[in-house]
Order: structure tokens, then sequence, then C-alpha cells
């Protein structure tokens, strides 16, 4: 990598942006100095904690504050035997193990156990827990030493203070005496070097002696400590110098305490920085819809997003949104060569997808799909933009040319490499440029460089079009506000709408046919043809469109229909349930009642009553009994609902079809009893068990039956071309993963696939539980389990699911 193309795909910028999010200014330093690496081990060094930072910020819980300041000169600067900091800069030092305190605080929740990287990091903090208690003992806020500090200097510090008192009330004594009682004599109490004096006035007789310690600008007022206060003044310098001492002494201390601590001090400070750093890349990441990258050795993007872009449109506040960018190279394409209009689309692309290489390999998340694949590139090389240098007398085809022939150099030592070529061929005369723009698309090829080009030269779209290895594409325009779609067709070249922009922008009819004879009528068909491949593949994106929002909106139904079905278990069971409690209660009444008619029978056995009145009672009891019977059976006849087509169960065979009244649908019998009093119906792939006198006849009209006995077979339609088997659904929402997911499993089954793999990785078990719910109540799935990693690990990181041959 060398710092142009640094510079042009804009990577210190947006380093910068992303280092807006930090809270101190050496994790804004350890952001700005991130650079692409060229090893899969250096790229990914972080990759654990970038993830638990991802997922920290989907959780409730939160970091710490990470404000910590740089200390790193005061450890230099104490690093002598003797050495004494002032009380300001080990204040910095207690505030620094204050940081470290509260975040192995926020480590020993049980809430944060998940975070496993970010619980390593943090094992390194030393808490110097005694130093820190010593700084917190001796030192306030802005660095000055607190009187508790030592026995010693509260001491001094409170003798100091009476002393002080007892001065200031005898010189606010004296100056009320009538002594200084004098026209013009100021009365009031100052200090002067350090000594408490009053004012006298040079011409007084007030006859006070004293030392004179001060004059007034004027001469004319002497600043006199009088000789009564001399003794105490002298006690209070005394002590004060003694309090100078013990300060001193406290700051040596504690800065001899630091000196011992240093190296744990220095990697507490390391720790904390590269922690602030991470999660100011995490919350810039969240912000932005960020992934971790997954590199394979190719090249495909899926919904790229430019961040600068994302961060201009977020700032304007306007409403727009980026066009997110699809892009999909076989292993074998080393040359892709984008064409179209000169409106800027295309620039707009070529940068997307180096400054995103860029993050990639920087191991940043990328705002990308978490589909999306990338190659490791020794170098990526970047001639975009105006060349042209007045210093160096070059013009823009000069510069651009220069700057070619210096990538050209550099790729003999680095074979894998991304080339990116912005207008290629453009600056001079377009066949001279055009052949000059092809032979460097051939040259970078036989170095097995990946080249992505921008051009509008006819040539170069012939040239590329007849190569093997070599692909045109095309970004998407609109002929009616004459502007870039930034969506990259692949496959075809682009028109470059020259005359149609020119009429547009009020070019004048007369100049444009004069323009028209002057080419070739192979040139106008070819670009007519390309118009209209254009518009032919405009109406397939938005024929396409309209396909996905069906799908989407079908699969919507399909969910409220699943959650109106479960609903309808639920209330069933109720309904069942309220069922047996009712008949429980039921039999019960009725088994009291038969307890009581069995006790009188018995109390009527051991009586002496005749053989006719025991009669007379027993029938009483059937009568009872029987009347109890009648009073059920009428309640079931009133509250059962009467069929209005009632079947006839004699004549009720499998796979017929009948009408069920409670769920108010058709359903096909799939079982029956013997007595055919009992039938298993199934509706909408549920099975349900009733009485076959609660069914009904088939509602459907004659011409409905008509309608529905021919038999159509329905194909599903195949998928063509490259058919991806594993979804990568790591970092993403459940929500957000179950709606990429129908999809996959769709298009899966379209392609008859027998099995497929489910990349969710171990995280907090969450986005697994809800993947693996969500395909429970699919019917395409046949079965699923955990699977294996590629490289033969324990599988708790991926699902395979076997699915259902339509």
């Amino acid at each position: 990598m060398n710092q142009h193309t640094y510079n042009v795909l804009e990577y210190p910028l947006l380093l910068e942006h992303i280092a807006g999010h930090a809270q101190s200014k050496l994790g804004m330093a350890v952001i700005k100095a991130l650079r692409p690496q060229t090893e899969l081990a250096a790229i990914q060094a972080k990759r654990g904690l970038y993830a638990d930072m991802l997922a920290l910020q989907e959780s409730p819980q939160s970091l710490p504050g990470l404000h910590i300041e740089d200390i790193s000169a005061l450890l230099r600067m104490l690093a002598p035997e003797g050495a004494v900091a002032q009380g300001t800069e080990l204040y910095t030092c207690k505030v620094a193990l204050d940081i470290v305190h509260d975040v192995l605080k926020f480590t020993q929740r049980e809430d944060t156990q998940e975070f496993k990287s970010i619980q390593r990091l943090c094992s390194g903090l030393s808490p110097c827990s005694q130093l820190r208690d010593d700084l917190a003992r001796c030192l306030d806020t802005d660095g000055s030493v607190l009187d508790n500090a030592t026995p010693k200097l509260h001491e001094l510090r409170r003798s100091i203070i009476s002393t002080e008192q007892r001065i200031q009330r005898s010189l606010e004594t004296l100056v009320k005496s009538p002594e200084l009682a004098s026209p013009g004599q100021e009365k009031f109490v100052t200090m002067r070097n350090g000594r408490y004096v009053i004012p006298i006035r040079k011409d007084s007789h007030s006859g006070i002696s004293g030392i004179v310690h001060d004059l007034s600008q004027s001469g004319q007022t002497l600043f006199v400590e009088p000789t009564s206060t001399l003794p105490m003044g002298n006690d209070l310098v005394r002590m004060r110098s003694e309090e100078k001492d013990e300060v001193r002494r406290i700051l040596a201390a504690l800065s001899a305490h630091v000196r011992r601590w240093s190296d744990a001090i220095r990697t507490n400070q390391q720790i904390i920085t590269e922690l602030d750093a991470a999660a100011a890349i995490s919350r810039w990441a969240a912000a932005n819809r960020c992934t971790l990258p997954r590199f394979t050795g190719v090249l495909e993007l899926h919904q790229a997003r430019h961040p600068l872009l994302l961060a201009q449109f977020r700032k304007n506040g306007k409403g727009e949104e980026v066009v997110p960018l699809d892009l999909q190279l076989n292993k074998d394409i080393r040359t892709l060569a984008i064409t179209g209009s000169n409106t800027g689309g295309k620039t707009v692309i070529l940068k997307t997808i180096g400054l995103i290489s860029l993050i990639a390999q920087a191991g940043l998340p990328v705002p990308a799909s978490p589909d999306s694949q990338f190659a490791i590139y020794e170098a990526i090389y970047a001639d975009i933009g105006d060349e042209q240098s007045i210093e160096a007398s070059l013009s823009t085809y000069s510069g651009h040319i220069a700057n070619i022939a210096a990538i050209l150099a550099d790729t003999l030592a680095n074979g894998n490499s991304l080339v990116l070529l912005d207008e290629l061929g453009s600056g001079t005369d377009p066949l001279e440029g055009g052949a000059i723009a092809c032979s460097v698309l051939a040259e970078l090829a036989k170095r097995k460089a990946l080249t992505i080009a921008t051009t509008h030269l006819g040539m170069v779209k012939n040239f590329v079009h007849q190569q093997p290895h070599m692909l045109n594409a095309a970004v998407r325009f609109d002929l009616e506000s004459l502007r870039p779609l930034y969506i990259l067709d692949l496959g075809r070249p682009g028109a470059s709408h020259a005359f149609h922009i020119a009429k547009r922008i009020g070019m004048p009819q007369s100049v444009l046919k004069f323009a028209e004879k002057m080419l070739t009528g192979e040139h106008l068909r070819l670009e007519d043809m390309l118009s209209r491949m254009e518009q032919d593949q405009k109406l397939l994106a938005e024929q396409a469109r309209q396909v996905k929002q069906n799908n989407e909106e079908l699969i919507a139904k399909r969910d409220e229909l699943r959650k109106d079905l479960e609903s309808l278990k639920k209330d069933r069971k109720k309904l069942v349930n309220d069922a047996y409690k009712e008949a429980s209660a039921i039999v019960e009444n009725t088994r009291k009642d038969m307890e009581n008619l069995i006790r009188k029978i018995r109390e009527q056995g051991r009586s002496t009553t005749g053989d006719q009145q025991k009669k007379l009672e027993t029938e009483a009891i059937r009568d009872t009994l029987e009347s109890k019977a009648k009073r059920l059976d009428n309640g079931l006849r009133v509250t059962s609902q009467r069929p209005q087509n009632p079947v006839d169960r004699k004549t009720l065979k499998l796979g017929q079809k009948v009408w069920v009244e409670t769920l108010q649908t058709h359903g096909k019998i799939t079982e029956l009893n013997e007595r055919h009093t009992i039938a298993t119906v199934t509706v909408n792939g549920v099975a349900f068990t009733m009485k076959t006198s609660e069914l009904q006849m088939n509602r459907e009209s004659a011409e409905e039956k008509e309608q529905q006995e021919p038999v159509i077979k329905i194909s599903l339609p195949v998928v063509s071309g490259k058919v991806n088997t594993e979804i990568n659904l790591i970092g993403l929402r459940v929500d957000d993963a179950v709606q990429r997911l129908d999809t996959f499993i769709s298009q899966s089954v379209m392609a008859h696939l027998d099995e497929v793999r489910i990349i969710h990785g171990f995280g907090t078990g969450r986005l697994r539980a809800g993947i693996h719910a969500w395909l429970k109540a699919n019917p395409s799935v046949l079965s699923f389990h955990l699977g294996k990693d590629v490289n033969g690990s324990a599988g708790g990181g991926a699902t395979i699911v076997m699915l259902r041959r339509g």
C-alpha cells in the first residue's frame, strides 16, 4: 500500500471520522494509526474484540468511561530515582487508576462474562489498589495535597490557621486604636512578602514601631509589621516552611510509589487505550450497520455502502440514502471495465470498492452485508481523480500515465494486487488513449492483478468484450433525471448517452444532427442497442423488485396466518380445558348425589320398613337419576351446534372433503374409527380429532368443484447460475437474520438443494436459538442439526439444514 492510494481513496479521512467516536486522544491516535495488513492472522488479530464490542452495543450493558489521559511523560519524568512530580501530574495517575477500577468492576459482573475477548484483554489490568488509595487520600481534584494526608500536615495547617487568626485579630485591634486616628490614615490589614502588615502614613506620628516590608506607589504609605506581632509572624513563617517540607515529602513518597508501579501503570494505559479504540470502532460500525469481513480469496460485495457518503448524507439531513453496491466476480475474471455515462457514478463505485477493501484488510468492520467476501491483496493501487501537477509540469494525461507506469513497475513485486483505474485512456486522442488503455489492461491481466477500471471509450469496451478473462459492466443511468443510479450491471457495456445528455441540457438540434452525420452507422447502432439493453435491464430490475415485494407481502401474510392458526389452537385448547372443567364439576356433583342416594339405601336396608315402602323409595331414587341424565342430555342437545348440512356417517370415507363448522373451513378426513363416530380431519396440515356428528357436507359449489377437478402440476422454477449453499448471518439481529434466511431457504428449495449450511456463530446464543425456532416452523425444512466448521472443529457456530424436495 502507498500513501497515494490512501489519499485518493480518502482512507485517512475515514480513520479521522471513526476516531471521532473515541473518548481519549490516545484512542484516537490508535485508530488513526491503523493500516491494512497482508497476513490473515494480523488482519483478524482483533476480530474477537470487535465482535464482542458489537454484541455489547446490542446488549443492555455498557462500558464505563474510558477518557484516559496520556501519562507516559509523567512515567518518563519519574524514572530517575528521587524524581518528584507535582500534585496535578500525580492526580492524572489517580484518574487513570479510577478508570481501571471501573473497568475491572464491569468485567466482574455476571452479565459480562459472555464477552470473552473483552475479558481476556482486561485480565492484564492491574488495580494498583494501594497506590490508588494513597493518591485519593493525599490529593484533591486540583492536585493540591489534602490536610489529612499525614497527621503532621494536619497539625501544621491547624496551627497555621490559628496563628493567622491571632495575628489578624491583633492587627485589626491596632488599626482601630487612637494612635492611628490621624486624618487620611487607612485602616485595614494586608500581606506583604508573606507577612501580615498594616498601612501607616509616612508623616504620621503614631509612635508604632515595627519592620517596613513595602511602600505604596506614591511613597506616602508604609506597610509595617508591628513589633507586637513579630514573634507570631516568625512562628507563622516557620510553620509554613515546615508545611512546605511536609508537602514535598508527601509528593516524593507518592512519586516513589508511582515509580514502583510504573510498568503496571503503563500496561494499564495501553489496555484502556485499546479498549477505547475498539469501543469507538464498534460505535461507528453499529451506526453504519457494519459487519466483520470474511476472507475467502474472492471479491464479492453485497449491499456495500461508501462509509464517507453515509456520513455526509447523515450530516446533510436531507433524507438522502446511499445506494448499496452489489458486485460478484467469478474467480477467473481478472479485469472489470465499468462503462456508461460520464456523470460520476463510475468513480463512486470505484472508490467504494477500494475503500471497503482497505477497511477489510485493516481488520475493521465493513459497511456491507455479512454475505460479502474479500480477498487479501499484497497491494492496492488507485489512480483516481485529477493527477495534474503544475510543479512537475504534468498535464492531466501525463499525470495519469506517470502514476500508471509506477503501478506497472510495482506490480512486478506484488503479484496479488488490486488496481483501480479511473477514466482509463482519457485526456488525449481517443484512438491513441484507447490503444494504450487496452495495452495496460492486458499487461495487468498477465500479472494476475485484479483490475477494475472505468472508461467511456468504445475501443476499450470492444477489447474487453473479446478477452476471455475480462468483463464489461455498466452503471445504470436515469435518462429522465440525467443522474447515475449507482447500480452496477455486469456482463454488458454501458451507453454513453452523450447525444441524449447534450439534447436535454439545451444543445441546438442542428448541432446534434451535424454531429450524428460525422459518426458511423455502426457506432450509432451500437449506442442505440446499448441504450435499449439498459432500458430492458431497468425494466427487469423493476420486475425483480416487484417480485421481491410480492414475496415479502406473501411472507407477511403467511406469518399472519401462522399467528391466526396459533391463536385458534390456543382458543381450542382453552375451550377443551373449560369443557373438561365443566364435565369434571358435573361428574363430581353426580358422584356426591350418588353417595347420598347410596347412603339412604343403606339406611333403609337397616330399617324395619316394609318391602313395599323400600320398593317405592328405590323407584324414587331411580327417577331422580333418570331426571338428572335427561337434564344433561338436554343441555348437550341445546348447546350443541346443529349442522346445516350434516353428513351421513355411514358414507364417510378417507380423503373425503368436509366442512368443519367450528373452524369455519374445509378439511380432509385422514382417519376414521370402526363405527365412523370419530374422525381425524386435516386442515392446512394441522390434524383435528372430532365427532362425525360435528361434520357437514362439502359446501363448495358445483362450479368450484369443476374448476378444482383438473389436476394442475406446479413446477418450482429452477435457479440457474451460481447457487450458494451457505449463508452467513453473524452480526445480524434475529429479525433481520430470519428475513434473509427465509429468502435463502426459498431459493435453495427452488434450486432443488438437499442440504444447506447456516453460519450463525457462537455469541450469546440468541441468534442461534431464534434461527432454530424459525426452522422448526418452516414446512420446507425436513430436519436440522449443528454442523462442523470448514476446518473440522466443533460446529456450534453453524447449523446443517436438510430440505424437503418439492
